[in-house]
C-alpha cells in the first residue's frame, strides 16, 4: 500500500503544478515587446505620436509635428495608474493635422480601455479617459470615427473629427471595475444615430438604447 500511496501523492502533486502553471486569460498577447509604437500622419505637417517601451511596459508618450520647436512628452505613469502591457493589435492613433491626436488602446492583461486626446498646442491640456469602451473588444461595436467611454452612470460618445458629443444615462450608477468591465458592461453598439448597451445587474440583462445625432 505504501508504494501506491507515494505514487498517488506524486501524481496529485504533478497535477497541481500543471494547473498552477496555466497562464491566466488575457485580452491580447502579452509577449514582451521592446519596440516603440509609432504613428505618423500622411500630410505635409509630419505629425507623429510614439509610445516608448521599457522593460516590456509602455514608458512614455511623445507627440510632435513639423512646426513645433520641441515635442510634447509625458510619462505613461502620469496617465495610467496601473502596470499595463500593450500589443499592436489593440493600439490605434488618429492624428488631426496639427490640432490633436486621439490615442486609443487596451491593456492586454486586464482588457481595460484607455483613451487620450493629445493636443499639439502646449496651452491645451491632455484629455485622459480610463473607462474607455474601445472597439478592440469584440463585444464593443463602434463606428470608426467615434469613441465611447463610461463614468459608471452614463455612456459618452465623441466624434473625433468634429468634437461633437452625445450622452446616454444609465438612470442609476453601476459599480463598474474597469479591470473587469464585462461583469457589468456586456456589450455595446454605437453608430452616429444610435447608442445601445447591454448592462448586467445582479446577473440580469439590462438593455438600454437611445437615438442620437452625430
Amino acid at each position: 500500500m505504501k508504494p501506491i500511496f507515494i505514487l498517488l501523492a506524486t501524481a496529485l502533486s504533478l497535477t497541481a503544478c500543471k494547473n498552477n502553471a496555466k497562464t491566466a486569460k488575457t485580452f491580447c498577447d502579452t509577449t514582451c515587446h521592446s519596440d516603440s509604437f509609432n504613428f505618423k500622419s500622411n500630410d505635409r505637417f509630419e505629425s507623429a505620436v510614439s509610445i516608448s517601451v521599457k522593460d516590456c511596459k509602455p514608458d512614455s508618450i511623445a507627440w510632435t509635428h513639423g512646426g513645433m520647436d520641441t515635442r510634447r512628452q509625458i510619462p505613461m505613469s502620469d496617465l495610467v495608474d496601473q502596470d499595463i502591457r500593450l500589443n499592436k493589435s489593440a493600439v490605434s492613433c488618429v492624428i488631426k493635422d496639427t490640432s490633436y491626436a486621439w490615442l486609443t488602446f487596451n491593456d492586454c492583461v486586464t482588457g481595460r480601455g484607455f483613451l487620450f486626446k493629445l493636443p499639439f498646442n502646449k496651452a491645451n491640456n491632455i484629455t485622459k479617459i480610463s473607462g474607455a469602451l474601445n472597439s478592440f473588444d469584440p463585444k464593443f461595436v463602434i463606428a470608426d470615427d467615434l469613441r465611447a467611454y463610461t463614468d459608471r452612470g452614463s455612456i459618452f460618445v465623441i466624434d473625433i473629427n468634429t468634437g461633437n458629443q452625445a450622452v446616454m444615462t444609465f438612470k442609476e450608477t453601476y459599480d463598474i471595475d474597469f479591470n473587469e468591465l464585462h461583469k457589468v458592461v456586456d456589450s455595446i453598439n454605437v453608430t452616429h444615430k444610435r447608442i445601445y448597451v447591454n448592462l448586467l445587474k445582479q446577473g440580469q440583462e439590462v438593455p438600454l438604447e437611445k437615438e442620437i445625432n452625430l
